[in-house]
């Protein structure tokens, strides 16, 4: 085979019924790209019939199967890919996604023409199969940037005026290879590796996207995605990350106005919270997290932005403290209710309880393993004889109060 031009890396886990339809993708759409091409399956030691896709497509693609002997885990498995690239580029497509071959050509001719840069962002699409709905870039840029070697506080400048995420990359594989960028627990790796890859050469950010994050494959598909997960928890990370980049900048000096700089890390890291929040209280995510999550916004002079969904959110979390935390943090047999609780209110309650949940209405009912939770007053006699017979007895009063 003549020189291979990019390497396409596919790092998967059990996961075989997406590898799947990606490959046949693949086979139907790789002629689009005018020069040669590999395509490295990278199996972290998948117990499905992972090995048995692969096998089906041999003759189709020029494929490089590659099996780890255990789980080494999702960084590790996808820098065996990129080490084992024989392209003079490499790219990152998940098992799940699709790449958009117009803007894959479009980010290698200009590598082509910076031989300095030793990679290439660009924003991407989310894209759903089902339907055939594109969604809007994730962020935007006025033009091509071109980011010179060591510049930090030109990285600085655009990843915030712009707010990038430079989380799809196109890369010079000779850099991967002598750089091994690294990720941790404290600061983002999408802002953490460009400047690693800056300390090396130029940057490139391109406005074409060559990269669609896929949504739903079909009817029904419900899996969930880590980006999707990540962005409601990840603020503190993406902080990290901002932080580690400013550091950087600022050491370098020439970084002018910097309490605009500080504010515009501020006002990223709200915007990726609130998103956060929304996100969260559509999946019925925990309510005691999402909580403490409006808390803190509130904290930021957030209050107005979530607005009367502050009831709900408080509401909500009670509920989850009562009717399953406390249950399992005394190991509680079931919680009691006292005071008038229409029918209604019963049945979401019992929707929710980890434990048998019940309506009582004399003392001799309340037993020693119970939650009792009082939705009338606390100088209730029967709320005092709680108190003295249960494992611990509330009213609503304290909740809201807890959760204020």
């Amino acid at each position: 085979m003549a020189d291979i031009k990019l390497s396409i890396c596919i790092p998967t886990f059990n996961r075989a019924s997406y590898l799947r339809t990606l490959l046949a993708s693949l086979a139907e759409d790789l002629h689009q790209l005018p020069w040669p091409v590999e395509v490295i399956v990278s199996d972290n030691a998948s117990p499905d019939e992972t090995a048995e896709v692969v096998a089906a497509m041999e003759g189709q693609l020029p494929l490089r199967y590659m099996r780890q002997s255990e789980n080494i885990g999702p960084l590790r498995n996808m820098q065996k890919a990129l080490r084992a690239s024989a392209g003079e580029y490499a790219v990152y497509l998940a098992d799940d996604d699709r790449l958009a071959f117009k803007g894959v050509i479009r980010a290698i001719e200009q590598m082509d023409a910076n031989p300095k840069a030793g990679i290439y962002y660009a924003p991407w699409l989310t894209k759903d199969l089902v339907t055939g709905a594109y969604g809007a870039p994730f962020y935007q840029q006025q033009g091509q940037v071109t980011v010179p070697q060591g510049n930090y506080v030109g990285l600085l400048e655009h990843v915030l005026d712009s707010k990038v995420f430079a989380e799809i990359s196109m890369v010079r594989v000779a850099v991967q290879k002598h750089l091994t960028p690294l990720a941790n627990d404290l600061a983002f790796w999408a802002f953490t590796m460009p400047c690693e890859y800056l300390g090396a050469g130029d940057v490139i950010f391109g406005t074409e996207p060559f990269y669609y994050s896929v949504s739903r494959h079909f009817d029904g598909d419900d899996r969930s995605q880590l980006g999707l997960e990540e962005v409601q928890s990840g603020w503190d990370l993406y902080r990290g990350g901002l932080d580690y980049l400013f550091g950087l900048a600022r050491e370098q000096g020439g970084l002018s106005d910097l309490q605009k700089r500080r504010s515009q890390i501020d006002h990223i890291i709200i915007e990726r919270m609130l998103v956060a929040l929304s996100l969260r209280m559509q999946n019925g995510s925990d309510p005691i997290d999402t909580y403490t999550l409006a808390a803190r916004l509130r904290g930021l002079g957030q209050g107005p932005a979530i607005g009367e969904r502050m009831a709900q959110i408080r509401l909500a979390a009670a509920l989850q403290y009562i009717c399953v935390v406390l249950p399992d943090l005394l190991q509680a047999e079931g919680v009691a209710v006292l005071g008038n609780c229409p029918a209604e209110t019963m049945q979401v309650l019992q929707g929710i309880a980890s434990v048998p949940l019940r309506h009582v209405e004399a003392a001799p009912d309340i037993r020693e393993n119970d939650i009792v939770f009082n939705l009338g007053q606390a100088d209730n006699p029967l709320h005092a004889a709680a108190a003295e017979q249960a494992l611990v007895a509330l009213t609503e009063g304290d909740l809201m109060q807890k959760f204020a």
